[in-house]
């Protein structure tokens, strides 16, 4: 296979019929180009999206007016998942699939990135639909395209079946049969179009048939469509195989002791790491450095997140600071890329360190000096500061002048108007507090 397109099967719920032939073939291209990237930017060129989505008009006005149509047919997509927990209660979203789409006529790229919150549909893989990006893009009709993509979630199967009224007016919505088609004129227009196509493309879907199930009773209506085709067992680079890569047994390795990641998970994050060329070193360091975050929900998708190259610390800071509940904070991104991803051991100490730390007793000192930056120094009677010292990795000195074991000094070199900031609000709150 070549270029492949993969994605959670959750993204086949969604009715992509209202796409044009063209469209669709740009929302492939970009899911492939998304693929791994979380909710990251990417500005692509329209040599790029031309190779990828077959498309062959050559005027760049025709290229930003069909870009554009791919943003208005796209607000028509239902873009709605349902589910349903174990008590029958639903629980529904809806969402716009690319809410940054960008084009620039004068640069001629697009600039896109998935919603932040969806970005698992393109990056994490727990049960997924695999597509030949070539095979789907050279399909003519835009229903030989869908039903195509739905039939390759079931490929090992061999068969898909869609039954009862209401589903079969899904299907009838997700490749895009017009409302005013009876099921006979589906049939004729789109059902035997389509299959013929696919078996006459020589993809890898096989000896394709169908079969309409009608009920015995007035007015014949439609019980079932079947879809039967020769199974796809063991189809060669659907997904590398990455279990013996370095890669893998390293994200393995840092998160074996962590019961939330499954090995799906740890397969997705080690090809994310493996398609930027990050070294096992840094994958180790990236780890770590997600692991200590707080009130992250979707850690495995941060995680694929950080599995990059960062060539600018502003690169680091849009990901920590938009990706999906992450804790913001203020820090100094060129000297956090420079501490955190130096060292792998150093930092894995300073770790092992802390939890060590939190299980020690805390020892009560009733008289001790606060040094801050080892410049500002001040008498305090408060052990209630000893926990601030050691949240804000505060170094705590006795009177006479050791420095206490309780917490981690913090080393300012160069300080930015940012760490200035901090020094002046710390200052103030231990100053309040010796005044009371």
């Amino acid at each position: 296979m070549g270029d492949l397109v993969i994605y959670e099967n959750a993204m086949n719920k969604l009715q992509f019929g209202s796409l044009t032939k063209s469209s669709l073939n740009f929302f492939m291209a970009l899911c492939y180009f998304l693929k791994g990237k979380g909710s990251e930017e990417i500005t692509l060129t329209f040599k790029e999206l031309r190779e990828k989505s077959n498309y062959t008009a050559t005027s760049i006005k025709s290229m930003v007016d069909d870009l554009d149509a791919v943003t208005d047919q796209l607000l028509k997509v239902n873009a709605k998942i349902i589910n349903i927990n174990d008590s029958g209660k639903r629980k529904i979203d809806k969402f716009d699939i690319f809410p940054t789409f960008n084009i620039d006529e004068e640069a001629e790229t697009l600039t896109v990135a998935v919603n932040s919150k969806f970005t698992w549909l393109l990056n994490e893989f727990e049960h997924y639909t695999s597509i030949d990006l070539d095979e789907i893009v050279n399909f003519k009709s835009k229903y030989t395209k869908n039903i195509f993509r739905l039939i390759r979630q079931w490929k090992s199967k061999g068969e898909l079946k869609i039954t009862g009224a209401a589903n079969i007016l899904e299907f009838r919505a997700k490749i895009g049969v017009k409302e005013t088609y009876s099921n006979a004129e589906m049939n004729r227009r789109c059902l035997a179009p389509s299959v013929q196509e696919i078996n006459e493309s020589n993809c890898s879907i096989k000896n394709l048939s169908y079969e309409l199930d009608y009920a015995h009773k007035r007015g014949k209506p439609l019980n079932a469509i079947i879809f039967k085709w020769d199974k796809v067992i063991n189809e060669a680079d659907t997904l590398p195989d990455i279990t013996n890569d370095s890669a893998y047994l390293t994200v393995k390795d840092v998160l074996k002791d962590r019961s939330e990641f499954t090995e799906d998970d740890i397969v997705a994050i080690a090809r994310a790491s493996k398609e930027a060329n990050i070294n096992d070193t840094s994958i180790k360091q990236r780890l770590y450095y997600v692991l200590k975050r707080e009130n992250v929900k979707n850690v495995v998708g941060y995680c694929i997140a950080m599995m990059k190259k960062f060539k600018d610390p502003k690169e680091l800071k849009k990901v920590a600071s938009s990706f999906n509940d992450f804790q913001k904070q203020d820090y100094d991104f060129a000297e956090l890329e420079k501490k955190l991803f130096a060292n792998t051991d150093a930092y894995a100490k300073a770790i092992q360190d802390e939890e060590a730390e939190k299980k020690e007793p805390i020892e009560k000192l009733t008289d001790y000096s606060v040094v801050y930056a080892n410049e500002i120094r001040e008498e305090v009677k408060d052990d209630s500061l000893v926990k601030l010292s050691r949240a804000l990795h505060i170094p705590v000195e006795d009177e006479e002048g050791n420095t206490s074991t309780l917490v981690v000094p913090i080393e300012v070199e160069n300080r930015n108007d940012v760490m200035d900031r901090r020094l002046q609000s710390l200052k103030s709150m231990l100053e309040s507090k010796l005044n009371k």
